[in-house]
């Protein structure tokens, strides 16, 4: 961990440093829950971050709540930027294409349909994959706020940023999960007892995929060959409808669909001179939309612009202090005996 004497431009060099030398020699590894800091921790005046649990290292599922987002952006450093919920879809071109700077699209997540034609992210753009769970609206935004050479996104993720330009997406990823400035402000919207279902959904997860690798294994040795469809049965297709954050972003002359659990970005056209960006996104938009409406399933949009209306961040301000305040501590004790009773997964679904 880096000490809080150094700057966090110095700090986060040197650590990017050994993540680089690990790029180009040997292979990185995924954590989804890694101990390692890649930058100083968030200061004792940082809103919203100093009564968090510094020891834990995952990421807690957030709302898409425009609010949230921008509070998230704010306290990074990055400055002069508006998130705007987009009701209805036409509401999209309520400020110029060159003003807005990304679209975060929310809906159940579903594995692409089609290849991807990108086989390696091209310099200049910049995309990171999402190593860990309930990551996705932060690498949502990273992906975004990333690809804008135009904004001032603060001393530690400027800092970040110039670092990373040369890695993966995997090492991207990885260099982001441990990323403590980042993730700090992240968790601060969540309670211990949002924390504790997360770690708990976690261990269930862990404990289904161990069932389904002992499963195909046992196929695998049977005498009688079994069917694939039989091998994959444990799949629960309720845990494979999760909802997911997809960024939209202008980038190095393309428009991009940016999905941090895919390994590249897709491109969706090429820019030239006078094309509007939206209107390349909006048919793939608009399909998913009225698909989403079809069969009443949540989703939503929200849009990345430059900052028009600064009259209302007082009152922003105050209402995310009440949404931060953690009302959980009773709760959480709760929790914590019905988990030495065993009988915790039941309750949770009643």
């Amino acid at each position: 961990m880096s000490s809080r004497n150094s700057t966090p431009a110095k700090s986060l060099a040197a650590d990017l440093a050994k993540l680089t030398a690990t790029e180009h020699g040997s292979s990185v590894a995924a954590s989804s829950n890694t101990g390692d800091d890649l930058s100083t921790p968030g200061t004792g005046d940082q809103p919203g971050t100093d009564s968090l649990m510094p020891t834990w290292t995952g990421w807690a599922e957030l709302e898409n709540d425009p609010l949230i987002f921008a509070t998230l952006l704010k306290e990074w450093g990055v400055t002069n930027v508006q998130v705007n919920e987009v009701v209805p879809l036409e509401s999209v071109f309520n400020q110029p294409s060159e003003e807005t700077y990304g679209l975060i699209f929310l809906s159940p997540w579903a594995a692409a349909e089609t290849e991807n034609s990108v086989t390696e992210v091209p310099r200049g753009v910049w995309f990171a994959n999402q190593v860990s769970s309930f990551s996705c609206a932060t690498v949502s935004l990273m992906n975004i706020i990333n690809n804008r050479d135009d904004l001032d996104l603060g001393e530690q993720l400027n800092a970040f940023r110039s670092q990373t330009a040369d890695l993966s997406p995997m090492a991207r990823g990885v260099a982001l999960d441990g990323f403590s400035h980042v993730r700090m402000v992240h968790n601060s919207f969540s309670t211990e007892f949002d924390r504790m279902i997360v770690d708990l959904r976690l261990k269930e997860d862990l404990k289904n995929s161990e069932k389904a690798k002992k499963k195909a294994a046992a196929a695998a040795t049977a005498k009688r060959p079994r069917k694939k469809a039989k091998i994959e049965e444990g799949y629960d297709e309720e845990e494979g409808t999760g909802f997911h954050f997809v960024a939209y972003v202008p980038a190095g002359g393309f428009v991009w669909r940016m999905d941090g659990m895919e390994p590249f970005p897709r491109k969706l056209g090429e820019l030239c001179d006078g094309t509007d960006w939206i209107m390349m996104v909006l048919p793939e938009l608009q399909a998913t939309w009225e698909s989403a409406s079809s069969v009443t399933l949540e989703f939503s949009l929200l849009s990345l612009t430059a900052m028009t209306d600064s009259s209302q961040l007082a009152a922003d301000e105050e209402k995310m202090a009440r949404t931060r305040e953690d009302w959980g501590p009773f709760i959480a004790q709760m929790v914590r005996l019905h988990a030495e009773k065993g009988d915790i997964k039941e309750k949770l679904t009643q």
